[in-house]
Parts: structure tokens; sequence; C-alpha cells
């Protein structure tokens, strides 16, 4: 049988705001209550389920936001150590790269240098050794001169001193000439050419030593 007192609501009309926001945000009413308290099974299997479902929300919840939280903060931390990982990694690998091509360009420019040094170094050495071969060929052609020169002196100094016999000679017969005809023309048929003294240079022992040397030579 329906129960016929009727159940007064003296709190609401203070709080209509918040029975407003009540209703929003949960879904209870006066009506959903009264209809309960009235008996209606399909509202008290309503508020039934809201109650079981807020008893279990209080019981699971805590470790349901536990869970997602560490879960939240554990992918953010994944995340944000796996950005700083790849930008620790971007900029190595542009150090590296960075690295490995200033040592690709150095190893190009020592190579140069040694090829540009190598180079050099025989071009020196070429240049080096056509100059000692123009020095030796000079110095050969100086040698070979300073003793054709020296042999044409020598020979030149022999003839000198070979000479001079036959100069002497040529010396002596003029001034045996001379004297000849002066005495023949302060004597007359008296003269004697015997008493005018002749040197005989030609004919000396040491002339035909420096004839046989002289020959020696020719």
């Amino acid at each position: 049988m329906r129960n016929k007192a009727k159940v007064r609501d003296h709190v609401s009309t203070f709080g209509k705001d918040i029975k407003k926001a009540t209703t929003k945000k949960f879904g209870i009413n006066n009506s959903l209550i009264m209809r309960a308290v009235d008996g209606d099974e399909r509202a008290l299997k309503e508020i039934g389920d809201m109650g079981k479902t807020g008893e279990r929300l209080v019981t699971a919840m805590p470790l349901i936001r536990d869970n997602l939280k560490n879960y939240i903060e554990g992918i953010t931390s994944y995340n944000t150590a796996l950005a700083e990982v790849y930008k620790s990694g971007g900029k190595g690998a542009i150090a590296i790269d960075k690295a490995g091509g200033e040592l690709a360009l150095e190893n190009t420019r020592y190579n140069n240098l040694i090829e540009e040094y190598k180079t050099s170094l025989f071009a020196k050495l070429e240049s080096e050794n056509q100059r000692h071969d123009d020095a030796m060929d000079v110095i050969e052609l100086q040698a070979w001169v300073d003793t054709q020169m020296a042999t044409v002196n020598a020979k030149a100094s022999l003839e000198s001193i070979t000479n001079k016999p036959f100069l002497a000679q040529m010396k002596a017969d003029e001034d045996y000439e001379n004297k000849k005809i002066k005495h023949l023309l302060e004597n007359g048929s008296d003269s004697d050419l015997s008493l005018i003294p002749r040197k005989e240079f030609s004919t000396n022992p040491l002339v035909k030593l420096w004839n046989n040397i002289r020959d020696i030579f020719n």
C-alpha cells in the first residue's frame, strides 16, 4: 500500500544554485530521491547502481589514480629522456660529422703538403745535380784550359831558354862580321882574321843538349 504521508523539502529553496549544480554534475535531484522514497523500483535500482558505482570508484580510483599518474609520469619521463637522448645524439652526431670532416680535410691537406714537399724536393735535387754537373764541367774545362796554358807557357819558356844560344850566336856572328870589316878596313893587306875571336854557341855541347830537349817537346 502506498504511503500517503507527504515528505516536505524545506531546504532546497535555500540552495537553488547548489541543487542545480548537483543535478547537472551528478544526475541527482528531488524527483529521483522522492521516487525512491516512494518505492519506485526503477529509481531504487538507479540509486543502487549509483551507490555501487560510487563504492567501486571510491575503492578503485585511488589505485587507478596512482597507476595512471605513474603511467603518465613514466611516459612523460620516458619521452622527455628520449628527447634529451636524441637531442644529445643529434649534437653528438653533428660534432662527430664535423670532426670527421675536419679530419678528412686535414688528411687531404697533409697528403697534398707531402706531395708538394716531395715534388719540391725532387725539383731541388734535380736542380742541385744539374748545378753540380755544370760546376764539374766548368772545373774540368778550367783545369784543361789551365793545363793547356801551363803546357804552352812551359813550352814557350823552354823554347825561350833553348833559343838563347842561337840568339847569342846570331849576335856573336853579327859582332864578328862588324869587327872583321873594321879590322880589314884598318889593316888592309896586313889583316889577320885569326886575331879576331869568334864565339861558337851553336856548336857548344850544352846547346846540343838543349836541342835534344826541344826535340822531345816538339
